[in-house]
């Protein structure tokens, strides 16, 4: 296949996962809007409990609209976890529903990026002017010219997870339980992608060892460097890191899925 192909073949999927967004108002609302909207109501009501039982106008040197700026990312979904499209690739393996995939001229791999950029690309484009107007009303402190290269990188982020869920629903040619291993990894990744708290606050050298990880790219990175609490290089290497997750992860797919297909085969299907 060209490029031009495979390009225009990705964007078909892409467009596909927009359609299925858009096709239900409830759906959309819920999914896009109302979920994280949530998620940051919640987290600003933890942090702001957090400031007033302390007593303090600072934590880790960052004051409560640091803080606040900070969890306006999550408002854009693109480092949480995604639990709906991982167990999905799972359930089709598990079903053989993978095979209308094997049959056709269309990629399992691709299929399931594009419905999950699709669904990532309507929540950036619904909640951006959200995420805009309460910085403004709130006066936050957010660097506006930092948010595009923010989300270049989140979008970029969210290709690395995708191969590394990809590689473990490929897993489930092998294994009958890959939902509980699934999910565990969600829980971890949880942590690593800094939205159970900011990593800066973890104590040294352990903070240092876990921003290095491709997962700080999610949240904590473009989190820190739209907030002003990480400077330039720090949030390049950001992609560094994710294009090295990439390749790993990448191997490591393309190795499971391989051999699952060989066994998959081999049975019959």
């Amino acid at each position: 296949m060209s490029y031009v192909a495979f390009l225009k073949q990705n964007l078909a999927y892409i467009k596909l996962g927009i359609l299925a967004k858009t096709q239900s108002p409830l759906n959309l609302a819920v999914g896009v809007i109302l979920l994280p909207a949530i998620v940051f109501g919640v987290e600003c009501a933890f942090w702001m409990g957090i400031f007033q039982a302390s007593g303090q106008p600072s934590i880790g040197g960052f004051p409560a609209a640091q803080y606040v700026a900070y969890l306006l990312w999550l408002i854009l979904q693109l480092g949480s976890p995604n639990w709906r499209y991982e167990r999905m690739m799972i359930m089709e393996i598990n079903s053989g529903a993978v095979n209308a995939f094997l049959v056709r001229p269309v990629s399992f791999f691709g299929y399931h990026l594009g419905q999950l950029l699709g669904h990532k690309l309507m929540t950036v484009i619904v909640m951006l002017p959200v995420v805009i107007w309460i910085a403004w009303w709130w006066q936050l402190p957010v660097h506006f010219e930092r948010l595009i290269p923010a989300l270049v990188l989140g979008f970029c982020y969210l290709v690395m997870i995708h191969i590394l869920n990809f590689s473990i629903a490929s897993m489930a040619f092998f294994f009958d339980h890959v939902y509980s291993f699934n999910t565990t990894k969600n829980m971890i990744i949880w942590f690593l992608v800094g939205e159970l708290l900011p990593l800066d606050l973890l104590p040294s050298p352990i903070s240092e060892w876990v921003i290095v990880l491709p997962f700080s790219s999610g949240i904590y990175i473009p989190a820190a460097y739209i907030s002003g609490r990480i400077s330039h290089e720090v949030f390049l290497r950001g992609f560094v890191s994710v294009a090295l997750g990439c390749i790993v992860f990448g191997c490591v797919a393309r190795l499971i899925w391989r051999r699952g297909l060989r066994i998959y085969s081999g049975t019959g299907a």
